[in-house]
């Protein structure tokens, strides 16, 4: 199902360091691929502000294997038993607020969060600035119970109105089943193209409203060979 209309718009922005993506490298063996809400317990259990901070939020960790792209390769039916194996550049990502970075390196550096079935340290800390680009992607947006696409996209459409972003492209790409402790959630990815640069900033910023502190609902830069061009200017 997409949305899909055309509005030729210039505007530049410059990004902004309000909020800012905090990642760390990872030592672990390997990670269950549905791992989202067991990181996010062990997460809030040190920086338990995390789930009210409306400019924070939790990336899932990908790997190689996971997919980078908007359209997730994982079988649900496997999805939960499966298991991905970080590298060397895997790293854990946190999108806060700059006035929470300080404490969340002081707490998070050098810590060991326990997931089953593996254990995650975390170390050098590092900061970026969120992406200039204006097509956007979240793997992980919740779908409500018996909703259709139309009722989906209908619904964000509306979400993001009252914050003034009004997204010209929205396709639906691949549905998931998540786990939320004992609750199976069904996610739709979802890709917005043609944003204004001040809309997909806030986009990035704020997410979607449902989510964001177990992975869901986190826009990043859906970079093709031309929006890559873009961002380096």
């Amino acid at each position: 199902m997409s949305f899909w209309e055309e509005d030729a718009r210039e505007q530049t922005i410059v990004i902004s360091d309000e909020v800012v993506d905090l990642s760390f490298r990872i030592q672990c063996k390997a990670l269950s691929a549905d791992h989202g809400w067991a990181l996010s317990r062990a997460v809030l259990a040190h920086l338990p502000w995390l789930q009210e901070e409306p400019y924070a939020a939790l990336h899932q960790i990908l790997v190689a294997t996971s997919g980078n792209g908007w359209l997730s390769p994982e079988n649900n039916s496997e999805r939960g038993e499966a298991l991905l194996y970080p590298s060397r550049r895997t790293r854990l990502t946190l999108r806060l607020p700059k006035s929470r970075v300080d404490e969340a390196i002081n707490t998070l550096n050098g810590t060991t969060l326990e997931i089953e079935p593996a254990s995650i340290t975390l170390s050098h800390p590092d900061t970026q600035l969120l992406s200039k680009l204006t097509t956007l992607y979240t793997r992980f947006a919740i779908f409500e119970a018996d909703e259709s696409e139309e009722q989906f996209l209908k619904r964000i459409r509306q979400q993001l109105a009252a914050r003034d972003i009004y997204p010209r492209k929205m396709v639906c790409g691949r549905k998931n089943l998540l786990q939320a402790g004992h609750q199976t959630i069904t996610t739709q990815s979802l890709m917005m193209a043609d944003l204004t640069p001040s809309e997909a900033l806030q986009l990035q910023q704020k997410g979607l409203d449902q989510g964001k502190d177990f992975g869901c609902g986190l826009f990043l830069p859906h970079k093709t060979v031309e929006n890559q061009l873009q961002e380096q200017e």
